[in-house]
């Protein structure tokens, strides 16, 4: 019996073998090009600030070629959602790694991030100058950028050009947030980026923790969720590369739902708590309470105590930030379209010249049909975890309608995937985290225009024409299998992740 086992096992791996090495070392290659792409210092995809040696982030000052660092990011970037897909493929032919070894290099990955400076984005910067605003007494709601550059601080400019007259579009927690890292690294915009980047290392490993106690007794499905997270490039690369604020939203959301598992009135007074502060985070976070009423629905007790706990932080939060916090999430969850959002094609189609305000329209009345169509035909979650379906379904259908598309939104969903069983649903997100990555990329000088011409071109091409309609396929997959139901081949379920949850209630797992 034993040699049949052995026997067994071995054609399960064999034919997923050249996928494994495929994975691992795309993986591996595309967290190494991010690494490089930051130490190179100042580039189209790393924003200027002065160096705070001895402390991180640390970089040269090498002033890379455009097309040098347009083309390492572009294929960190397309390595990475590669590697992935391999993987994926892999654990579903029977590939099962080590699970330490798999956080050992979620571990190593995350530190090499921590330790670079942000990548892709400007957004770091914001959250630097926001932070130093609170700091110093101030509303980072009524105070902009420009009026901190005018007062000599030093943290003040940093500040990108874009955002230098904006105010903070972020959440009151997001602000504190802010305000800690700023506290903790005082005048100086370097070491205000490194305590930023730390509150997203340990909300990421905090989530992949979580995935891989959850399912510590299913390989399969534990696997899936340390690819679809915890290794994942895409996901390192926009929480941690770009050091994203969703990174720490996800976290006290996704830990938030994970209270419960089992009901009662603590639980869901955690679950209010955490989930709460994701939304005074980042308003979008609204969408996991649904999950929240679904799942406590036959206990009073525990919808209530989740109820008192949501509005116990939500409410302080505003009322302490002032009204202009909520003109500042209303404007920003109305501002305009983004350079890559698919409804674009539609509206050139029309030629439509003013397109905010129909996108919005329109984008709004998607979002709520396909919201309906993923809860009545979304495959059924684990029963253990009631939330998880009508979270994903609604965060995925705002997702995919809404004008404002950037990759590190598509955070929010990745853990909530990782507790369903394995479907197509998989491909359609890894597609569409690809595309909207390479979109956004290189990032930093997007806008002014790349050098040679050339390169410029091609990103143009890549972010009004091939993202753009990578996500309107990726859309219109969706649609598809929610009409014809076909999530898995044959309807049967992918081995990957497909089994059953244990039974939480009595594997003495914590709260």
């Amino acid at each position: 019996m034993i040699l049949a086992r052995q026997r067994n096992q071995t054609s399960l791996v064999h034919p997923a073998r050249r996928l494994v090495w495929l994975a691992a070392g795309s993986m591996v290659a595309s967290v190494g090009l991010m690494i490089t792409v930051g130490a190179l210092g100042p580039s189209v995809a790393v924003p200027s600030f002065p160096s705070a040696s001895p402390w991180p982030p640390y970089f040269a000052v090498l002033h890379p070629a455009d097309v040098l660092v347009a083309v390492l990011t572009w294929l960190a970037v397309g390595i990475g959602g590669l590697g992935l897909a391999a993987g994926l493929l892999a654990a579903r032919r029977g590939w099962r790694p080590s699970p330490r070894r798999l956080l050992i290099g979620c571990l190593l990955a995350v530190i090499a991030l921590l330790l670079t400076p942000p990548l892709g984005s400007t957004d770091m910067m914001d959250y630097a100058v926001y932070g130093r605003i609170a700091a110093l007494g101030h509303s980072p709601y009524q105070m902009t950028p420009a009026q901190l550059e005018r007062t000599g601080d030093p943290v003040g400019a940093v500040a990108p050009f874009p955002w230098r007259n904006v105010y903070s579009v972020y959440g009151p927690a997001g602000t504190l947030s802010e305000r800690a890292a700023s506290a903790l690294a005082g005048p100086s915009g370097a070491r205000t980026v490194f305590w930023l980047k730390m509150w997203n290392a340990l909300a990421y490993l905090a989530v992949a923790l979580a995935l891989d106690r959850l399912f510590r007794s299913d390989p399969a499905a534990r696997t899936r969720a340390h690819l679809l997270w915890s290794v994942n490039p895409l996901m390192l690369w926009a929480v941690l590369a770009g050091g994203h604020i969703d990174g720490l939203a996800v976290a006290v959301g996704f830990l938030g739902l994970l209270c419960l598992r089992r009901l009662g009135a603590g639980r869901g007074l955690a679950a209010g708590l955490l989930i709460g502060a994701a939304i005074a985070v980042k308003a979008p976070f609204v969408l996991f309470l649904p999950g929240v009423a679904w799942a406590a629905r036959r206990s009073p007790r525990t919808l209530a105590a989740a109820s008192v706990g949501v509005v116990a932080v939500v409410v302080p939060a505003y009322l302490l930030a002032g009204r202009a916090a909520i003109t500042a999430v209303v404007s920003r969850a109305t501002a305009g379209p983004d350079l890559y959002q698919p409804w674009q094609l539609l509206t050139r189609a029309l030629a439509i010249s003013s397109a905010t305000k129909f996108t919005d329209t329109v984008a709004l009345a998607a979002t709520a049909l396909l919201a309906v169509l993923l809860l009545w035909r979304l495959p059924s979650g684990p029963s253990q975890l009631p939330f998880a379906r009508p979270a994903l379904a609604l965060s995925l259908a705002w997702l995919v309608c809404t004008p404002q598309q950037r990759p590190w939104y598509d955070a929010m969903i990745f853990p909530l995937l990782a507790l369903m069983p394995a479907t197509r649903l998989d491909w359609i997100v890894v597609v569409r985290a690809l595309a909207a990555a390479m979109a956004e990329i290189p990032g930093v000088r997007f806008y002014t225009g790349l050098r040679p011409q050339w390169v410029s071109e091609l990103a143009d091409i890549i972010s009004r024409g091939l993202a753009p309609a990578a996500l309107v396929l990726a859309a219109a997959a969706l649609v598809w299998l929610c009409i014809t139901g076909g999530w898995t081949p044959g309807g049967q379920p992918d081995e990957a992740g497909s089994g059953p949850l244990p039974d939480l209630s009595a594997s003495g797992a914590p709260g």
